[in-house]
């Protein structure tokens, strides 16, 4: 994962020349952009998501995955197309899930309707669990097929809303071990959804669980205006109990309505 962070300038480090290709797009389009690695560069797949606060980009954070077909998980951007409140998938990586990506292929969301469909309504990151069983997540059988368990969604949103981001995380090979959504709750940050592929039970939170914006990992999000990312013990086990220690570096990318930070989704890698 690489996040750029903006400051006159983009300047992007990274071994991976799909990364700079990605952020490259974005910056001129706007738009998250999804990238492959040529074929005499490391086998990567990169998507790059802009973050926004009142129609400027403020930094372009680039998920960054093997482009092993074997290991299994999705990237897909839906956008509002035509005259008709509906998004349509304009670009996706299944790998070797082909299934999956004919089902997503001629699927249409309306404001409100599965995941992408949420995201767009809620103006706000979406979480679902369990995607074979999950009653909002409409592709559920093609998920089932191929052992995909967890969904990330991920508005962006400049003067207007521009596009719902998907992640797809596989119980074959995980995103990573937690992810969360926190809402903004005056000085402190509430959790709002979450989903567990492979935490330490000691760390996972039960959703209405709250923690201060001060010394926080959401809070050090919202205060920094950008996506971060940490391998501070101390920021990321803050509110999971005195004797909770995690290992490993977690990310945390902010979302802007109106100028100030609504929600904040952590991903513990």
């Amino acid at each position: 994962m690489v996040v750029d962070q903006v400051g006159g300038e983009f300047i992007v480090s990274s071994p991976y020349p799909a990364v700079q290709r990605a952020v490259g797009e974005t910056r001129y389009t706007g738009l998250p952009a999804i990238v492959s690695a040529s074929d005499d560069e490391t086998d990567v797949v990169v998507m790059s998501v802009p973050i926004y606060r009142e129609g400027e980009i403020l930094s372009i954070v680039c998920f960054v995955g093997s482009g092993d077909e074997s290991h299994c998980g999705v990237m897909e951007v839906w956008q509002p197309i035509g005259e008709y409140d509906e998004l349509n998938m304009t670009k996706g990586y299944f790998g070797a899930l082909e299934r999956f990506q004919n089902v997503s292929s001629f699927v249409r969301f309306e404001k409100g309707s599965g995941l992408p469909g949420q995201v767009w309504r809620n103006a706000s990151f979406v979480i679902h669990d369990k995607l074979p069983s999950h009653s909002g997540f409409l592709r559920a059988a093609g998920a089932s097929a191929e052992s995909l368990q967890v969904a990330i969604g991920i508005p962006v949103m400049g003067d207007d809303f521009l596009a719902s981001v998907l992640l797809i995380s596989s119980s074959v090979a995980p995103l990573g071990k937690g992810f969360e959504v926190w809402r903004c709750a005056g000085d402190d940050f509430l959790l709002e959804s979450a989903a567990y592929q492979d935490l330490d039970e000691s760390l996972q939170l039960p959703l209405e669980s709250k923690v201060t914006c001060h010394g926080s990992l959401p809070g050090f999000a919202a205060e920094s205006s950008a996506a971060v990312i940490s391998d501070d013990p101390a920021l990321i086990s803050f509110g999971r109990g005195e004797d909770c220690h995690f290992e490993g570096r977690a990310f945390a990318m902010p979302f802007f309505e109106d100028g100030r930070v609504t929600n904040v989704l952590i991903m513990l890698l």
